[in-house]
């Protein structure tokens, strides 16, 4: 293996403006790779580390789905059970129709709507709804997500794709089907087994010092411009709210903790199930159908489709990339980047803590892991 090219390339990053960034590989359960470029700090005196953490924001997702499958494993969810058994404000839902008025809803949302982003709900944070749940003492996970079911949908559910709260919804149909809160039941069925000690959904104060400085990008110039503490995770509403889908902070280490054991057939070194290999498996399949795939972003992400964890690689030729068919994962709001590849038992971790960052997208991720699969081919 020679990694070369991509020491190069990581070295490079900051002069594209990106303060920081961190990156790390294992391969057949094993690290084999770790490089980092930059500073953690606004100053330029702290230099990127492995102590520091990062919100990871949208890869909080891949942490949701695993939790969400280990209870469709324990027959605790069904994929398509309706999301009202789990949470009745879901049982009469209204739709916009094609004059934006709200009709009720036809379809059904289902379980398998939340993990496939197909279910019509949008990721308005500021509407009615959820504003007025916020100005609740009590408001917490599942009455937020319940608040969600106020606000018209999209669309029907399970005709289009749409980016949204979804995971959200999810989570908190995790903590109604596993009696938990659904921070703790992550907690005990995925952080304490894996040895995530630096992950979790609400910073401790104590902790914050680790915090990689956050930045917002300005396209064209290239220049990242501090943001201020109070706007670092905005999609975290209340300390009750546990956000499945972009709640985290986390390490590159402790994601990496995760990303591993999924691509080594979901247990751990010394012998945790995660999750089973058929469901390892399931994770690697597409799920929009010709009726909802249109709707997927493509212009980044050819090739792919969206599956029960994230984006799943599904057609290489019009990809462009080197990973296999099957390779699944995501991105964060901050530029940070999950591979999973269980077919080569290869995972990595890449984080930067820049957001409004589509150079990110377009460029930074799918040069890195394209560098990555050659370095194991040299």
């Amino acid at each position: 293996m020679n990694f070369s090219r991509l020491d190069q390339y990581l070295s490079k990053i900051p002069d594209c403006g990106i303060p920081g960034c961190d990156l790390a590989v294992t391969y057949k359960g094993q690290q084999i790779y770790r490089g980092s470029a930059g500073f953690s700090d606004t100053q330029g005196t702290r230099p990127v580390s492995e102590n520091d953490l990062y919100y990871v924001f949208s890869i909080s997702k891949i942490t949701t789905c695993v939790a969400a499958m280990r209870l469709v494993e324990e027959g605790k969810i069904g994929l398509d059970d309706p999301v009202s058994k789990y949470l009745p404000a879901y049982a009469y839902l209204n739709v916009k129709n094609e004059n934006g008025k709200p009709v009720p809803a036809k379809n059904v949302m289902t379980v398998r709507h939340l993990f496939t982003m197909t279910g019509g709900l949008n990721y308005d944070l500021t509407s009615q709804p959820l504003t007025r749940e916020n100005q609740k003492p009590d408001a917490d996970t599942v009455s937020f997500a319940s608040a969600i079911a106020d606000s018209p949908l999209e669309f029907e559910p399970g005709t289009r794709f749409q980016y949204s709260l979804c995971h959200d919804v999810l989570g908190a149909v995790v903590e109604v089907a596993s009696g938990m809160r659904f921070a703790d039941y992550v907690q005990k069925h995925i952080f304490d087994p894996l040895g995530m000690k630096d992950s979790g959904y609400h910073l401790p104060d104590e902790l914050f010092p680790r915090i990689a400085a956050m930045y917002t990008f300005t396209p064209g110039i290239m220049r990242a411009t501090p943001l201020p503490r109070e706007r670092y995770n905005p999609y975290i509403l209340n300390d009750r709210f546990d956000s499945g889908g972009a709640g985290l902070y986390s390490s590159v280490n402790d994601q990496l903790k995760l990303l591993t054991v999924l691509a080594c057939g979901g247990k751990t070194a010394d012998g945790y199930s995660l999750l089973r290999p058929e469901t390892i498996r399931m994770l690697q399949v597409g799920q929009l159908t010709e009726e909802t795939l249109p709707y997927f972003w493509s212009g980044r992400l050819y090739g792919y489709s969206w599956g029960l964890c994230g984006r799943v690689h599904v057609n290489p030729t019009v990809s462009d990339s080197l990973s296999p068919v099957g390779e699944f994962g995501w991105d964060g709001a901050a530029g940070a980047f999950a591979l999973v590849d269980p077919e080569n038992e290869l995972a990595f971790f890449f984080a930067m803590h820049v957001c409004s960052c589509t150079y990110a997208y377009h460029v930074l991720h799918p040069a890195i892991k394209n560098l990555v699969y050659s370095a194991l081919k040299d």
